[in-house]
C-alpha cells in the first residue's frame, strides 16, 4: 500500500502548489470588480490580460482538482469526515474556477468581434444565474477552506501554522478590498502557503 502511495502523492502533492500558486497569481492580476459589469467591462479592453487569466485559473482548477486527492493522507486517524467535506467542497469551488476561466475565454473573444456591448454587458452582469453560480464558488471554496483548517487542526498531521493560514485567509476576506488597486489578492498568499504546507506534510505521511 506504501508503494502504491509513493507513485501518486508526490504528483498530486505537486499539482496542489501549482494550482494554488496559479489561483495567487490570478487573484493578484485580476482588477477589483465595482459592480455593474466592471469586471466584464474590464475583460472587453484588456483581451490580453484576461486571456492569461483564464490560463492561470484553468492551471489553478487543474491544479486543485489533482492536487486534492494528497490531503487524504493527513486524515488517516482524525478528522477524516470533515476533510472529506472539505475536499467536496474545495472541488466544487475549482470546478466552478474552471467555468469562469471558460467564460472569460469565451468573452474575450467575442468583444474582439465587436460583438459585446454596453447593454449585453449590462444584461450579463445581472444575470441572477450567473451571480448565483459565482457567489456558490466563493461559499463553497471559502467553507471548504475552513472546514480544511478545522480537520487539520483534529488530526494534527501538519505544523500549526498551516490551519491558521486558511483561517486567516477567510477571516481577511472582508479586509482585502480596502487594500490598494493590485493588493486586494494578496491574501490568497495565505491560502497559498497553507496549501504549500499541506502538500509538504502529505510527502512526510508518505514515506511514514
Amino acid at each position: 500500500m506504501t508503494c502504491v502511495r509513493t507513485d501518486w502523492l508526490p504528483v498530486s502533492a505537486a499539482a496542489l502548489i501549482t494550482g494554488a500558486t496559479a489561483l495567487f497569481l490570478g487573484a493578484q492580476m485580476t482588477p477589483r470588480p465595482r459592480g455593474d459589469g466592471d469586471l466584464l467591462r474590464t475583460a472587453s479592453e484588456h483581451g490580453d490580460r484576461f486571456a492569461i487569466l483564464a490560463v492561470l485559473f484553468t492551471l489553478a482548477s487543474v491544479g486543485l482538482l489533482v492536487g486534492v486527492p494528497s490531503l487524504f493522507t493527513l486524515f488517516q486517524r482524525r478528522g477524516f469526515r470533515t476533510g472529506l467535506v472539505a475536499a467536496v467542497l474545495l472541488s466544487v469551488g475549482a470546478l466552478m474556477l474552471a467555468a469562469f476561466a471558460q467564460v472569460l475565454i469565451v468573452f474575450r473573444s467575442l468583444a474582439q468581434h465587436d460583438a459585446v456591448t454596453e447593454q449585453a454587458i449590462d444584461a450579463i452582469a445581472s444575470d441572477a444565474l450567473l451571480q448565483a453560480m459565482m457567489g456558490s464558488a466563493f461559499v463553497a471554496f471559502y467553507l471548504g477552506e475552513l472546514l480544511l483548517a478545522l480537520a487539520l487542526f483534529r488530526a494534527r498531521t501538519t505544523p500549526p501554522w498551516v490551519p491558521w493560514m486558511f483561517t486567516a485567509h477567510v477571516v481577511s476576506v472582508p479586509f482585502t478590498q480596502a487594500l490598494p488597486e493590485g493588493w486586494t489578492g494578496a491574501g490568497t498568499l495565505l491560502m497559498a502557503a497553507g496549501f504549500a504546507g499541506c502538500a509538504m506534510a502529505a510527502n512526510r505521511q508518505g514515506r511514514i
